[in-house]
């Protein structure tokens, strides 16, 4: 989901028994989760409303690990959103938080509202895509849907929820770590109970004050990501400004949708289309959970300015991603918890007919530049401003504004993520007095499940052991080079030494065919959808478990050449026996042998590639092998559609 900016009321809570009804079970004498064999589980029930005038109660379901020391300590995980679930997940959060499991024990719950506690559902909203837009209407209707109990999910009530499992836990302090949303309900716990804190594990971080109500921390940012992106020349041949690249298509778009086509699944041409700048803006956005979209950008937006719009076309497919569970993640909590809490120009009791005269007065009151290449329009429509126009006058409360603790504080940003850039990251470490800020080049959102360097798990490992941490993560990074333009002509081809003439323009024209599945592949596994999808220019592909094989079927990544068959890929170069279709001269059989080199016949003569150090010219998509299989053993927890 797009970020909300989430603030606090806990005015009543404070002064209130934390908790409702007898306390849990003993841990040793909870049930194991179900499909969470080293966790057990158990319920909570708080109130729904801790003032008491509303009668009800929510079931806050929990899951801490089983095996533990006497007397270790607490590490309470909170997933993003909000609307994640994280019980389900328990045991790849463990894994996540590894590092720091040698000191604490795990305990992970479904925040109210989400999961197993009491979830929220408006269907109309939960079919809602990451490019999709939220309408104000769409809103209101949710909120109908769920009565007047929905003014008791916002994140003070979570904050609230949470010392009430402190307090049955029966431990004086726990740490904390979050990761997205997640780390403003730490936050804000952080503020709210002081003195009930060990310490802070944050990553891709909302922000001391929750993001703003326009979005801005991420408009603001996006040009120094775009640009950082395409630095030290990664984008040579791609772009010479990335930046102005968005601001042609921004004008572009808002002038119209901008149409176009794709392949489906079953290899059909289908009519793709973005309606408006809002969808470039989320399909931007979604790139920082999907390292492979991510790269894939720059080269697909260059190219839609230049008019070769299929390749932006072939990318809304895993931009969207798939319609999001309800067990997994609660859209309408989200939507509720947004409107509560965010700090709008409008106060919620306002009535409806004056809330658009005054968001367009505050809309007018920023400085173009802080949104710039992006539209004022399109900076309202994709906000929180825009999202609450007709959600009904519930009372939020103000938020808690104390100061955060002087505790030890881990914090971690990834430098090409932007729905919680790391500035947002830098300003909060301002407001911890024992703060470990940590940027992570070449990364996206989460970065304790997007590194593969290592360099964040020995942070973590450094920090929970009260070492010093530094910067592991100096010098490395895990960005995926931006991919190069899509070829039009085989003349962008060099010719394979050895080989020579358009035979051998075939011959890296196919080697760069199969690199375009492959990497077609990862952006489906990443994006969430199945593994299956079309070519670029004509057919289809689909792919084995655990990217073990990739059928292709007349699968073109150039116009005009086709290629058929099975690669086996594993973690290194790709080995298989292909038919290629083409003009005359360039059809006919190549054998991958597994280290980037062909050979076969093409046009009826022999050919033979060595692989060498380097690739085509015009389309090198060979990725590095100890970097394909690390990325295909990543854990991926969903975090949420374009926001935190």
């Amino acid at each position: 989901m797009r970020l909300r900016r989430l603030t606090f009321v806990l005015a009543a809570a404070l002064a209130l028994p934390a908790a409702t009804g007898p306390a849990p079970a003993r841990a040793a004498q909870l049930p194991r989760c179900k499909g969470q064999s080293d966790f057990s589980c158990g319920v909570l029930q708080v109130p729904l409303d801790r003032s008491g005038q509303v009668p009800g109660s929510v079931p806050l379901h929990y899951a801490i690990q089983a095996r533990h020391r006497p007397g270790q300590p607490i590490l309470i995980a909170l997933s993003g959103g909000p609307g994640q679930s994280s019980i389900d997940a328990a045991g790849a959060l463990a894994v996540t938080f590894g590092p720091a499991l040698r000191r604490y024990r795990l305990v992970v719950l479904d925040q109210r509202g989400t999961g197993k506690s009491a979830v929220i559902n408006c269907p109309n909203v939960q079919r809602l895509r990451s490019l999709d837009a939220f309408l104000p209407q769409a809103l209101a209707a949710c909120a109908q849907r769920i009565g007047p109990r929905r003014a008791f999910f916002s994140t003070s009530d979570t904050v609230a929820d949470l010392d009430a499992l402190r307090a049955a836990l029966g431990v004086q302090k726990v740490a904390l770590s979050g990761i997205s949303y997640g780390t403003h309900v730490a936050l804000e716990y952080a503020r709210a109970f002081p003195d009930r804190v060990d310490r802070l594990i944050l990553d891709s971080i909302v922000g001391p004050a929750g993001p703003d109500a326009f979005l801005l921390d991420t408009y603001r940012n996006l040009p120094r990501i775009l640009r950082e992106q395409c630095a030290g020349g990664l984008c040579q041949g791609i772009t010479q400004d990335p930046v102005a690249d968005v601001g042609a298509l921004v004008t572009r778009l808002d002038g119209g949708p901008l149409r176009g086509h794709a392949f489906d699944v079953h290899g059909r041409r289908v009519s793709v289309s973005y309606a408006d700048a809002d969808a470039l803006s989320f399909l931007l956005t979604a790139g920082d959970l999907n390292p492979f979209l991510q790269a894939a950008l720059p080269g697909a937006i260059a190219a839609a300015r230049a008019g070769d719009t299929t390749p932006l076309m072939r990318l809304r497919r895993v931009g969207e991603g798939p319609r999001m569970p309800l067990a997994g993640l609660s859209f309408g909590l989200n939507v509720t918890t947004g409107c509560l809490d965010a700090q709008l120009p409008y106060p919620l009791a306002t009535p409806f007919a004056d809330r658009p005269a005054i968001a367009q007065d505050a809309l007018a009151q920023i400085p173009p530049s802080d949104y710039a290449p992006f539209g004022a329009q399109t900076v309202l429509r994709t906000s929180y401003v825009d999202d609450c126009l007709q959600w009904p006058q519930d009372q939020p409360a103000p938020p808690f504004t104390g100061p955060l603790p002087d505790v030890p504080a881990l914090l971690l940003g990834g430098r090409l993520d932007t729905r919680t850039p790391f500035e947002n990251a830098q300003k909060t470490a301002a407001e911890l007095p024992h703060a470990s800020l940590m940027a992570v080049s070449g990364t996206g959102h989460d970065t304790l499940d997007s590194d593969i360097t290592g360099c964040v798990a020995r942070a973590l490992t450094r920090f929970v052991g009260d070492h010093a941490v530094g910067d592991p993560c100096a010098g490395k990074s895990n960005e995926v080079r931006p991919f190069p333009r899509a070829p039009l002509s085989l003349r962008q081809f060099r010719s394979a030494p050895g080989v020579g003439g358009d035979r051998g323009r075939a011959v890296f024209a196919v080697l760069d065919t199969v690199q375009d599945a492959r990497v077609s592949a990862l952006e489906a596994l990443f994006a969430g959808v199945p593994m299956q999808g079309g070519g670029l220019r004509a057919g289809r592909y689909s792919a084995g478990a655990q990217l073990s094989d990739i059928r292709l079927h007349g699968y073109a990544y150039l116009p005009g050449l086709r290629v058929t068959g099975t690669i086996k890929t594993g973690t290194s170069e790709p080995s298989g026996v292909l038919r290629v279709s083409g003009k005359r001269g360039i059809s006919g059989t190549l054998r991958l042998d597994g280290r980037g080199g062909a050979s076969g016949r093409l046009g009826g003569h022999a050919v033979r590639y060595r692989a060498g150090a380097r690739g085509s010219a015009a389309a090198d998509h060979r990725l590095d092998a100890s970097l394909w299989s690390a990325v295909a053993r990543l854990p991926r927890v969903p975090l949420a559609r374009p926001g935190a």
